[in-house]
């Protein structure tokens, strides 16, 4: 773990400006077009997971850290969409493969996920969560598993609900930006 991530509600010309930027290029793009001007002119449109995100993924699915989970939508929260940056998938179509050695990731939901994930999310009970995140390997999760660490998870999830629900109103695409 020990990256942050944040989400950001993006319009559709933001999304076409940032496809036209060479998928090497997408990265240095993100930080000094989208994140500079984003934390400064539309908190709004801006939600940060911290390093919530990755028992997120794991609490909101089957426990699991992995781009290829099918528990839908719930899987869209974190790493479900089309890889902008750092992934990409396999001619084959299955098959999903790091593209560059330094671990950031962008990962774009469209309206119509975010309209799912928005109807869905709040719908997930603490204790559904808990249930989850209570079988999540140790091991692989590469933390302790503990009361704190759950909490600090729910609370993030929890202070992302008005940021889905804002974004699916808009009809906007949410961007996940990870940088480990």
């Amino acid at each position: 773990m020990g990256c942050l991530a944040v989400l950001f509600a993006l319009n559709e010309q933001e999304v076409e400006q940032l496809r036209l930027v060479k998928r090497q290029d997408r990265s240095d793009y993100m930080h000094e077009e989208i994140e500079e001007v984003f934390f400064d002119d539309y908190p709004e449109y801006t939600c940060e997971l911290d390093k919530s995100w990755d028992a997120m993924h794991r609490m909101l699915t089957d426990g699991n850290l992995n781009f290829e989970n099918t528990f839908q939508p719930l899987c869209n929260v974190i790493f479900g969409g089309e890889f902008l940056y750092g992934l990409v998938r396999e001619s084959s179509g299955e098959v999903i493969t790091p593209e560059t050695e330094d671990d950031e990731f962008m990962i774009l939901k469209t309206p119509e996920q975010v309209a799912e994930i928005a109807k869905v999310l709040p719908e997930r009970t603490k204790a559904e969560c808990r249930e989850c995140y209570n079988k999540i390997d140790e091991d692989d999760y590469g933390f302790p598993l503990d009361d704190e660490d759950f909490e600090y998870t729910w609370e993030y999830l929890q202070e992302s609900l008005p940021f889905w629900k804002k974004a699916a109103e808009e009809k906007r695409y949410v961007l996940f930006t990870v940088d480990r």
